[in-house]
């Protein structure tokens, strides 16, 4: 008689088993995602927000540390970077000369709340360099830090911790019912992972599930949104006023240098397409050093905020203004048409001007006046280096006719 062997049974897992261990992995891994693309969104947006304002950053110290690298005045630079060390997520500046030796620097006081994130975001400095009539004059670095976005990776690492831990503990109950009503809810979650990933959707928020444990998840997520547009907004409203003041003159709150050049290379570029013309008129305060010296900065700066005042409101709709240097202004009159008559525009500036201004004590009034040089595109040039030598020389025979020296 031949035995038959005996066969070993084989040890199966049940279907409910099986399901549980794929709810359970399919769902953590679907939930780290979300988080960690969350996350990764978030910090990706807040590093393009960050490296943008040290960008607007550099962009405003280089504004206020040129006339300092003209003069070599370590002081004045230092001034003219002081505001900037108000501004959080910057750890340090440095001024440069044109040889590349540090004329000026800062080191902010506050320890570096994460070294390794900072080294991760923020691995070089922020550099642009300085310019005065065309060439380089020294550099402005930036550094940055992560202290503006500390705080949201570690709000982001605990929710995402969270989130795991509560998922952990709903899929154990969830794990017996039927796969879709599983999987639809965190295809929902997915879904919003998906949007603010690739379409920086930071409105979107998780709906309710209709399942307690992912309702709640899906509340932490929402939660996190609402964190991320809160800093989004943040960063967005940080961002408009750096570029208000890297464009701006703080004093007068004309348009500064940087600005005008954009605006006369635009205007150029516009009036050469609808072959139109313009009028660029070059406006200096007379003796304004002598008023300086005699009566103070104080009353100097009321000169030059009365001259912005006429001069910003002999304007019309569609022409600009700007102030360039430290008494000197720039006004483009675009388009020249039969309405614009810049000889008025002018005696209309001089005679705003020359409103007596009250000195200090009240018993004495002083009289500022302008000179102003005039020229038009394409006649007296097509180029912005062209039009305001134009412009200057007839400015200073201005000066000659009015009999300042």
């Amino acid at each position: 008689m031949i035995e038959r062997a005996t066969e070993t049974p084989v040890r199966r897992t049940t279907l409910q088993r099986l399901l549980s261990r794929f709810h359970f992995g399919i769902t953590l891994f679907a939930v780290a995602l979300s988080g960690i693309t969350i996350l990764l969104a978030g910090v990706t947006a807040l590093r393009g927000y960050a490296d943008r304002n040290l960008e607007l950053a550099a962009r405003l110290g280089a504004y206020g540390a040129e006339p300092a690298l003209v003069f070599n005045d370590p002081l004045a630079a230092r001034d003219g970077i002081e505001p900037l060390t108000e501004i959080a997520g910057i750890a340090r500046l440095r001024v440069l000369d044109d040889r590349g030796r540090v004329l000026t620097g800062w080191t902010s006081p506050n320890p570096d709340p994460a070294p390794l994130l900072t080294r991760l975001v923020f691995p070089r400095p922020y550099a642009i360099p300085v310019r005065r009539n065309g060439s380089v004059i020294g550099t402005v670095e930036v550094w940055g830090d992560s202290s503006t976005m500390n705080d949201y990776v570690r709000l982001g690492l605990l929710a995402g911790l969270g989130c795991l831990l509560v998922t952990a503990l709903g899929t154990i109950v969830l794990a017996r019912r039927f796969e879709y009503e599983l999987v639809k809810p965190l295809g929902e979650i997915a879904t919003v992972a998906h949007d603010v990933r690739l379409h920086r959707r930071f409105d979107k928020r998780v709906k309710p599930l209709g399942i307690a444990e992912l309702d709640r998840l899906g509340g932490d997520i929402n939660a996190l949104l609402d964190e991320l547009q809160g800093w989004q907004g943040h960063m967005e409203s940080e961002r408009a006023i750096l570029e208000h003041r890297a464009s701006h003159d703080p004093l007068t709150t004309l348009p500064n240098r940087a600005a005008f050049d954009r605006q006369l290379a635009e205007r150029i570029a516009a009036a050469e397409r609808r072959g139109g013309r313009f009028v660029l008129l070059f406006c200096d305060a007379d003796n304004f050093k002598a008023v300086n010296d005699e009566y103070g900065h104080a009353v100097g700066d009321r000169v030059l905020v009365a001259v912005s005042t006429c001069i910003r409101n002999g304007l019309r709709k569609g022409d600009f203004a700007a102030r360039i240097g430290g008494d000197e202004f720039v006004v483009i009159v675009d388009p020249l048409d039969a309405e614009a008559d810049p000889g008025a525009l002018i005696r209309r500036i001089k005679d705003c001007v020359s409103d007596p201004i009250a000195l200090p004590g009240g018993d004495e009034q002083y009289r500022p006046s302008i000179s102003v040089g005039a020229a038009v595109y394409p006649d007296d040039g097509s180029d912005s280096a062209a039009l305001l030598t134009v412009a200057d020389a007839g400015m200073y025979a201005d000066k000659m006719t009015s009999g300042e020296r």
